[in-house]
């Protein structure tokens, strides 16, 4: 049996392009309607990741995600093309594929205003921004201010916290290893297999009283960052080495 948890969680389902993988999409759409979940979906304005080609072009791509946002599914902006251009140290990724973290303010703006606009035109308009590969700089965050972008799903603090007058609501890359504060379930369907599912959807009806919309997770109350920033660093050093497991495992 799945443990029970006590504080907020937040589902929030990673990638959202034309070409995702919309049968497995549509499991977890199944159950969302099921329990009653609204997920917070990171939708990439202009997909050009060739890893993200998991299914043909659904034609009708922005639609299907107008119906969702008309159900109460919460819309963030992954970035702009979800494309690399080179690699950076950001505020709490390490030296990984990056699409904005090390490039001037200027450049960031440019390119975040891109993919705001693509949103805007499709009735899609939104605060929430979510950086690929969690990799972002403070330029990324003052860019994201000036475009009208108030809240990150970012961060790996317990609590909510401030930067540059924008809310980070923090996520958690390893869900299975949470003990306490804020819980955001970035969840990849088109990579979850049939365990993988059932264990999340187990996870998730054990504790759905605790299940938070995207629009309650914007008004959680924030900490002094100073204060959320003593977890982040336990939080990032416990993350680090769970993905230098995964990745000996997988060299293995």
């Amino acid at each position: 049996m799945a443990k029970k948890v006590d504080y907020p969680i937040l589902v929030r389902l990673e990638d959202i392009c034309p070409t995702l993988d919309r049968q497995k999409f549509d499991i977890f759409k199944a159950f969302f309607d099921e329990t009653g979940i609204k997920p917070l979906l990171c939708v990439i304005p202009e997909n050009r990741d060739p890893k993200l080609v998991k299914d043909t072009v659904n034609r009708d791509f922005w639609k299907f995600v107008r119906d969702l946002k008309d159900e109460g599914y919460g819309i963030a902006m992954h970035g702009t093309y979800h494309l690399a251009t080179g690699k950076s140290i950001g505020l709490i990724s390490g030296d990984v594929s990056t699409e904005y973290a090390g490039m001037s303010y200027d450049s960031q703006l440019k390119k975040l205003r891109e993919g705001k606009h693509i949103l805007a035109q499709q009735g899609l308009d939104t605060e929430i921004f979510a950086a690929p590969n969690h990799s972002y700089d403070l330029n990324t965050v003052r860019a994201c201010k000036k475009l009208g972008i108030n809240y990150f799903s970012d961060g790996m603090s317990r609590k909510p916290y401030m930067i540059e007058g924008v809310k980070f609501i923090p996520v958690s890359p390893s869900w299975k290893h949470h003990k306490k504060g804020v819980l955001t379930m970035c969840i990849s369907t088109n990579n979850e297999n049939l365990d993988g599912r059932e264990t999340i959807f187990e996870f998730l009806r054990e504790n759905l009283y605790h299940v938070i919309t995207p629009e309650e997770a914007c008004r959680l109350k924030p900490v002094f960052y100073h204060v959320a920033r003593i977890s982040e660093r336990m939080n990032i050093k416990k993350y680090n080495a769970i993905r230098n497991r995964a990745r000996r495992r997988n060299e293995q």
